[in-house]
């Protein structure tokens, strides 16, 4: 069977949206900055027009790709080459076992759909990824890299300033993309913070920040009642006063603490 690879539509159902503008593709590389030891896990190459850049570059390579049409096109493609993909779906794809790798560098254009659990993928994933450089959806870039008192502050913005060190390295316009989404992107970095995750305190974390903002218009001190008695709120040191968009990681993690104490 011959697959045409410039005849190859989108498919809705996987949100696909290939970026092939060669210009943008070269400066995306130069912002990931690869280097000759670097161990690239890639997902959803799509058509391999960015895997095409990147695995002369690195040590290793390894593509995932969800879509069976596009797996066989990317086998065709690069079969002259000593490098590896898989027709997975990446949410059941273990590093670590899967690759036997402990230090990938992960890359991808993320359809917007899974944004949320390709992080949560993310963290179970954490200690074997040195970096990770996404496209995704600019609001929901926005939204993982914001700070306290910006429209885009919540839960999110606390998880991921809790894991990562983060940057948005260039926001792409709509029109960039094949089919054309109706929003704009953003190209971000993620380097994790931590060896390790604390498991227990990332878990206090979650569950203090989505109990506070999902009464974000409530000062915190009204919010807390539920949770801890007036004994154990006393003890907090942050500004009880303070509304939860108005709070830093710093806090969160104060509160988080007390939890894990007072539970």
């Amino acid at each position: 069977m011959q697959i045409c690879f410039y005849r190859m539509r989108a498919k809705k159902r996987f949100g696909q949206n290939f970026l092939t503008d060669k210009a943008l593709l070269n400066e995306l590389v130069e912002l990931v900055r690869i280097s000759p030891e670097d161990e690239i896990l890639e997902i959803g190459p799509g058509k391999g027009d960015l895997s095409e850049l990147i695995l002369n570059n690195c040590a290793y390579y390894h593509g995932v790709e969800l879509d069976r049409d596009l797996y066989l096109l990317l086998k065709k493609k690069f079969s002259n080459h000593e490098i590896l993909f898989s027709n997975e779906d990446i949410l059941k794809f273990n590093i670590s076992e899967s690759l036997e790798k402990t230090k990938i560098r992960l890359l991808g254009n993320i359809p917007y759909n899974i944004s949320s659990p390709i992080l949560k993928w993310c963290e179970k994933n954490y200690e074997t990824v040195t970096d990770i450089h996404f496209m995704l959806q600019k609001e929901f870039a926005l939204r993982c890299t914001g700070s306290e008192s910006s429209t885009s502050y919540g839960k999110l913005s606390v998880i991921c300033n809790y894991l990562y060190e983060m940057e948005i390295l260039k926001e792409i316009d709509k029109s960039y993309f094949s089919p054309k989404p109706k929003v704009d992107s953003a190209f971000v970095r993620f380097k994790p913070k931590h060896k390790n995750i604390d498991l227990v305190e990332l878990d206090n974390l979650s569950l203090i920040s989505s109990l506070l903002f999902n009464q974000k218009r409530k000062k915190i001190s009204n919010s807390l009642k539920g949770v801890f008695d007036k004994k154990e709120i006393d003890k907090i040191n942050i500004n009880l006063d303070s509304r939860p968009d108005e709070l830093n990681l710093d806090d969160y993690l104060e509160l988080a603490s007390h939890l894990n104490r007072y539970g």
